[in-house]
Formats: C-alpha cells, structure tokens, sequence
C-alpha cells in the first residue's frame, strides 16, 4: 500500500468514534461535531431513528412526507410529528432551536429538524388582502417546521422554481415570507429556486440562508445545479451548501461514486471556503439500495413528460452515487473525504459542523 494511502486510512480512523463496533457494523464518525444529513425525503414519523443513529448519523432535515404539498397536507404531517415525538419511547427528538440538537445527542435519540421542499404549504397568495400565508407560517414554525423551502421545481406563489422558461424571481409576498422566516427563526432553503430567485433572496434575507441539496453547474451544465455566483452570494452571507448525492446531476460518466460527491464538495470549496460546504443526501434515511437500472426505469415516465425541460437531464445509467445508498452513508463520505487529503477538521465541518452553525445562526 502506498504511503499516500496509509495516511489517508490513518485520518479516516482518527475520524471514527473509540468504541467497539459489532460484529458486520461500522465504526460511526466522531462525536466532536454534529453528523448531520441535511435534506432526507420519504420519512415519516416511524423512521427508524435508532438504526440511523447507530449507522452513524447524529441528526437529518426531514422533508414533510407529503404531495402535494399543501397547507392541510403540511398541517396533518406536522401534527403527527408533534404527536410521535411526545411518547415517552420516541427514538427521536424534534429540533426547534441548536440546543435541542446537542440535547438529543446527549440523551442518545436522533435529532429531526423537520422541513418542507415547497413554500406551497403557505397557501395561494392573499398578501394583498391579509396577511393568511404568514399566519400559517407562524402556525407551523409554532408546530416545529424550521427550514422552509422558497419553491420546489415549479413557480408557487412565493417566487419561481428552477424549470420555470421566464424567471421573475421572488414575489411580493415572497419578499415578506422571507422577512418573517427571519423574524420566527427559520433557515430559508434556496435548493430547487431559480437563479434570480436564489440571489434575490440571499440579498433580501437578513440572515444566512441555505441550499440543502444541489450540486454545481461548474462541473455539471443542469439548471438544478447552482452558478459560482450563487456560490459565492451564499458564502457572503454566511450560508451554507448540501452537495447531493443525485449523480444524475453531478456527472455524465457512465458510473457514479462518492468522488463525484466530492468533486462538488471540493467546488464549493473553492468558490465559498470550507465554512460553506456540506452534505445532503436528497435520499431516505436509511438509503435506498434498489439497483440503479431500476431507479432508471422508474424515472423513463417523467423523463418522457419532461423531454428537453430543465431537469430531465440524461441520466447516464445511474440516478444517485452507489456506494452512498446505504444508512451509513456518512462514515462511507468521511472515510473518501480523507482519502482524498481533507483533514479531521474539516471532515468535520462537511459533515454536519458548517450546518449546525448556520442553523444556530437562524433559529437560535
């Protein structure tokens, strides 16, 4: 083995909690900062949140299991959390504000800081009228919702998506969301918006703001992915950048790896420092190991009806990495992060560090 490779062995190692690992399981990554997925899908309220704690993941944004995603579908799921979360044997533990987090990791329970993908929640818009859409945004960061999603991939009365052919960004009222997501403590989510969407709301956002999950256009030519001067914007403010594991937009190679979440990591890097880069899945909890054929002809349908639209990017034989559908995804990014030379530190920080900063940052 070459030198180069024992170091990166030994740093993986040193990146992995002192304890004995049982017979077939991996060792889980250190305890010294928060390891944190910060968008998972497809999760409802009996996830199995002690499997993905001892898989090595501490906590995880949990988009609201819904569609479409309306007010009373948003106000249905959030009861149910509250509800799950109040039993005395709840493996879990909602996050309202970044004590709850350390607070659930000491009390050994995953923490679950819930989100919505679409600001559609909120209702159509009646912003002239009355202030509706903001009292159930008050509503729902009353029932634990703290990171909020401007659009998902279509126009909603907030602002544009990123398929949208005429991009005019945010609107009026989502000019006034954005201030009072501010004002309540919640993390503006900039993920599926449109290019204007997304820089205007990290210039009108007081506070740091977030993309989850995306990837960089740089390194893959798919208006999903974001601009350097997103990037850079988003750095400026504070923020912070979930690279996806969605191999469909990180590459037009043939396969799909972990290095290819990295090569984006790395991107991110370099156009908004260390600070601003991290991880999110974009994938259930626990992972997804159904084969990639499989996950390739289950999207033949939406790739027909969005033939040539934003988004409907050939897929290459592969929709996400490999060897990250699995619950221990995260131990699997920190071992190739040292791999690839990224010391303890900063693994660290990509791994959940940068975002529990910028979540204490915003709700407190």
């Amino acid at each position: 083995m070459r030198r180069r490779e024992l170091l990166a062995g030994g740093l993986a190692a040193a990146m992995l909690l002192p304890m004995r690992a049982s017979a077939g399981q991996r060792p889980r990554p250190s305890r010294r900062a928060a390891v944190i997925d910060t968008l998972c899908v497809g999760a409802g309220p009996d996830f199995p949140a002690a499997e993905q704690r001892a898989a090595g993941m501490d906590a995880g944004v949990l988009d609201l299991a819904i569609y479409p995603r309306g007010p009373a579908e948003a106000e249905a799921a959030l009861q149910g959390w509250n509800a799950a979360a109040s039993s005395a044997s709840a493996a879990f533990r909602l996050v309202r504000r970044e004590v709850d987090l350390g607070a659930a990791m000491r009390d050994g329970k995953f923490g679950v800081i819930l989100a919505s993908q679409d600001a559609a929640i909120l209702g159509p818009s009646v912003f002239s009228v009355n202030d509706t859409n903001l009292e159930t945004l008050r509503r729902f960061h009353g029932l634990g919702l703290r990171v909020l999603q401007l659009t998902h991939n279509e126009r909603n009365a907030v602002a544009d998506g990123f398929r949208e052919r005429n991009d005019g960004g945010l609107s009026l009222l989502g000019e006034a969301v954005i201030r009072e997501m501010n004002a309540l403590g919640m993390l503006v989510d900039l993920s599926h918006c449109s290019d204007v969407t997304t820089l205007s709301a990290i210039a009108r956002s007081a506070k740091p703001v977030a993309v989850t999950h995306a990837g960089c256009r740089a390194l893959h030519p798919s208006r999903r992915n974001k601009t350097d001067a997103a990037i850079r914007a988003l750095a400026d403010k504070g923020g912070f950048f979930g690279v996806y594991m969605m191999s469909r937009w990180l590459t037009q190679n043939a396969h799909a790896s972990v290095d290819n979440v990295i090569d984006h990591i790395e991107h991110v890097i370099r156009i908004g420092g260390i600070e601003t880069a991290g991880f999110g899945s974009d994938q259930p909890p626990m992972g997804d190991p159904e084969p990639q054929a499989e996950k390739v002809a289950g999207l033949a349908a939406y790739q027909a009806r969005n033939a040539g639209m934003p988004g409907a990017d050939p897929l290459n034989g592969h929709v996400t990495s490999p060897d990250l559908d699995r619950p221990d995804r995260m131990a699997v990014l920190a071992a190739a992060l040292a791999r690839r030379g990224h010391r303890a530190a900063a693994v660290e920080r990509i791994l959940g560090g940068n975002f529990r900063r910028v979540f204490r940052d915003t709700a407190g």
